[in-house]
């Protein structure tokens, strides 16, 4: 009887929880493999490259998506890009130092999100490292 409570009001806390915190696992031949989350219409991951670095892939990676970059606020320990895309929506690329060599990365696209293209943006990036 209790582990039916249990598991009945985990699935309660689970439906409840705004943001569909989804887990998916990405993969990165260059970068390492590590964790990729969805909560509230951003993409989540780490990469273990630095900053700089991550920051140089993240434009190309804009690029190849025709972002034009209309926004770039940086400083010592994080650096945000953004820009709109073709067809209007606007895109945010949030880096954040997390150690020496690793880098969190946060993608937003449009007003909700776009799950989808958020990954593909992510895997240009980790393309360009």
């Amino acid at each position: 009887m209790r582990k039916r409570i249990g598991i009945i009001l985990l699935s309660a806390n689970l439906v409840s929880c705004g943001g569909c915190a989804a887990v998916l696992v990405g993969s990165g031949v260059a970068v390492g493999a590590a964790a990729v989350g969805w909560q509230r219409g951003w993409l989540k991951t780490t990469i273990d490259q630095p900053l700089e670095r991550v920051q140089r892939a993240a434009r190309s990676a804009l690029a190849d998506f025709r972002v034009a970059l209309d926004s770039e606020a940086s400083g010592p320990t994080a650096l945000t890009l953004s820009g709109p895309l073709p067809d209007g929506r606007q895109v945010l690329v949030k880096l954040n130092v997390v150690g020496e060599k690793t880098t969190a990365v946060s993608i937003h696209i449009g007003f909700w999100g776009d799950q989808n293209l958020s990954l593909k943006l992510l895997e240009q990036i980790k393309k360009h490292l």
